[in-house]
């Protein structure tokens, strides 16, 4: 049975991809990015798993070194990132993009970007999570907007926007989550607007069941 290192950022995408690999049989085990990969303990596992480029990136050239399988999952702004940086990181990373066995695009708009061909690959969705819900009573509030903390992530998510949004709607109950890489803390001074700054995975479900819609918007 395939051997898998997964190698990613904190956040429960990564934790539902871990368990949908060992669902299926695979032996996976999951380490948050750290500077200087362990050669030992990767020559244990057959391939790498890295989500995120930035985040993976040194796992995956180590995996090149041992003659590892590698995979690359791109997940959304590290595909942009990629696009506009330039210099010695650029050639690094599209040295490592060149190399890499596979590559999984969570859109597939996001090739265009990267610039070599590879398969559209979503991240999983626990839907044993929100079965539970149903027959619930109705929403207590109107808008979830995600939009985790950081000026940089401020700017992505367009929090500028939803408070915008939130000052001509005062009618509108509104929930801000961040995660739990970034989570929010955000300073907002509107009645209508609560900021969470994250919710476990496992009780996102019931995050849902309260809010009317979900908003997730980005600039890139």
């Amino acid at each position: 049975m395939l051997r898998i290192l997964m190698v990613g950022s904190r956040g429960s995408n990564n934790e539902v991809v871990v368990e949908a690999l060992r669902s299926r049989g695979f032996q996976v085990e999951y380490i948050e990015k750290v500077k200087t990969p362990n050669p030992l303990r990767l020559r244990r596992f057959d391939a790498v798993y890295g989500a995120y480029l930035q985040t993976c990136s040194r796992y995956i050239a180590a995996a090149e070194i041992l003659g590892k399988k590698s995979i690359i999952h791109f997940v959304g702004s590290d595909a942009y990132r990629y696009a506009r940086d330039k210099g010695l990181r650029k050639l690094f990373w599209k040295t490592l993009v060149n190399a890499c066995d596979l590559i999984f695009y969570v859109s597939p708009h996001l090739m265009e970007f990267v610039g070599r061909q590879g398969v559209v690959m979503p991240f999983p969705i626990r839907f044993d999570l929100f079965k539970k819900l149903r027959g619930k009573p109705s929403p207590e509030r109107d808008t979830l907007y995600y939009c985790p903390g950081g000026n940089e992530n401020s700017r992505i998510y367009r929090l500028d926007w939803i408070l915008d949004y939130a000052e001509k709607h005062t009618e509108e109950k509104i929930t801000i989550i961040g995660g739990q890489a970034h989570p929010a803390e955000h300073k907002v001074n509107l009645p209508n607007v609560q900021v969470v700054p994250f919710v476990p995975y496992d009780r996102m479900g019931d995050v849902y069941a309260k809010h009317r819609r979900l908003i997730r918007m980005t600039t890139e």
